[in-house]
C-alpha cells in the first residue's frame, strides 16, 4: 500500500514536471495587466505600513530604556543626603528631553494616519513613561497630571518640530516682497489672519495617549511608591510610609471604582496593585507595632522578603469586584 502511494506521488511529481516544462510561458506576469498592477500598489502600500510600525517600536524601545533610568534616578532620593532637589531636576530635564526627541518623532510617523493602527506599537514605551512621568511628579510633590494634560504636552506645533511654523515663514516672504497688488506693497492684516488660521489648523501633529495606556500606568506607579515606602522605613524615615500608604489606598480606590473593562491587562494591573498596597500596609503594620525596631528590621532582606511574601487566594477577592 504504501509502495503504491509512494509511486503516486512519484508519478504525480514527474507530470507536475513535464506540464511545468510544456506551459513554460504561462508563469509570465503581464505588468500591464490592471489588476497585477493594484497589487503592486497595494503591496507598496503594506510595505510603508510595515516600515512605519518597526521604526515606531523602535522609538518605543528608546522610551522605555530612558523611562526606566529615570525611575532608577528618582529611587537614589534619600532625606538623610537631602538631594530631592536635584535628583527631582534631573529627572525633569530627562522628562522633557524625552517629549523633544522621542515623542514628537511618534507624531511625525503618526501624522495623516490612523493613530489606532499603530497604538499597540508604542504601548510600552508610553506605559512606562506614564510610570515615570507620574513618579516624578509624585515624588517632587505636585498633583498627578490627569490625561488631558499629559496629551496636551504630546501635542507639538510645527514650530516646535520643524524649526519654524509655514506661517511664520510665509509672513517673512511677504514683508520682504510685497504683493503688487496691494495698494503700496502692504498686505493686508486679513490675508495675515487668514493664513495663519490655515497655518495652525494643519502645523499641529500628536501622538495618542490611549487611556488604558494612561491607566495602566498609573496601575504601574503602585509598585515604585512601593519600593519608596520599603527605602523610607529602611532610610529611618518611617513616617512617610504611612503617606505612602495612604496615597496607594486612595489609588486602589479609584481602579475599584471602574468597571465593565475589557481588558486582560488591566485585571493582572489590579492584582498586582493589591500585592503592593498589602505589601505597603505590612510595612505600616510594623511601624505601628515595632517602633524605633522597625527601621532595624526593614534593612534585613530575610526578614523582610519572608512577611513580603503574600499569597492570595481565589476566595480573597474584594466584594462587588471579579475579574
Amino acid at each position: 500500500m504504501s509502495t503504491y502511494r509512494g509511486n503516486k506521488r512519484q508519478h504525480f511529481g514527474k507530470g507536475g514536471g513535464r506540464r511545468g516544462r510544456e506551459h513554460g510561458d504561462a508563469g509570465a506576469v503581464d505588468e500591464n495587466n490592471p489588476v497585477i498592477q493594484c497589487f503592486r500598489e497595494y503591496a507598496a502600500i503594506l510595505d510603508a505600513k510595515h516600515d512605519k510600525y518597526e521604526r515606531i517600536v523602535k522609538i518605543s524601545r528608546d522610551i522605555t530604556i530612558e523611562s526606566k533610568r529615570i525611575i532608577f534616578l528618582l529611587h537614589t532620593i534619600d532625606a538623610r543626603k537631602n538631594n530631592l532637589r536635584k535628583v527631582c531636576e534631573e529627572a525633569k530635564e530627562r522628562l522633557e528631553a524625552i517629549f523633544r526627541n522621542h515623542f514628537v518623532n511618534i507624531a511625525k510617523e503618526l501624522k495623516d494616519q490612523d493613530p489606532y493602527q499603530y497604538a499597540r506599537a508604542y504601548t510600552n514605551g508610553m506605559q512606562e513613561f506614564i510610570e515615570a512621568y507620574t513618579f516624578y511628579e509624585y515624588c517632587s510633590g505636585k498633583d498627578i497630571s490627569n490625561w488631558d494634560a499629559i496629551q496636551q504636552k504630546l501635542t507639538y506645533k510645527k514650530s516646535q518640530y520643524d524649526g519654524q511654523s509655514d506661517v511664520e515663514s510665509t509672513t517673512e516672504k511677504d514683508n520682504l516682497n510685497p504683493s503688487s497688488d496691494s495698494p503700496l506693497g502692504v498686505v493686508s492684516t486679513s490675508t495675515l489672519t487668514t493664513t495663519a488660521k490655515k497655518g495652525s489648523e494643519t502645523s499641529e501633529v500628536a501622538c495618542m495617549l490611549h487611556p488604558q495606556d494612561f491607566v495602566l500606568g498609573l496601575g504601574d506607579l503602585s509598585g515604585e511608591i512601593m519600593r519608596t515606602c520599603v527605602n523610607s522605613l529602611g532610610s529611618g524615615n518611617s513616617d512617610s510610609c504611612f503617606q505612602h500608604c495612604r496615597f496607594m489606598q486612595e489609588l486602589y480606590k479609584g481602579f475599584l471604582s471602574v468597571t465593565a473593562v475589557r481588558s486582560r491587562d488591566f485585571s493582572h494591573k489590579m492584582v498586582t496593585l493589591r500585592q503592593s498596597l498589602l505589601k505597603s500596609e505590612n510595612v505600616c503594620y510594623n511601624v505601628t507595632v515595632r517602633g524605633g525596631e522597625a527601621a532595624k528590621w526593614g534593612t534585613t532582606d530575610d526578614v523582610s522578603s519572608a512577611l513580603f511574601q503574600v499569597q492570595l487566594s481565589k476566595d480573597d477577592d474584594d466584594e462587588g469586584i471579579f475579574f
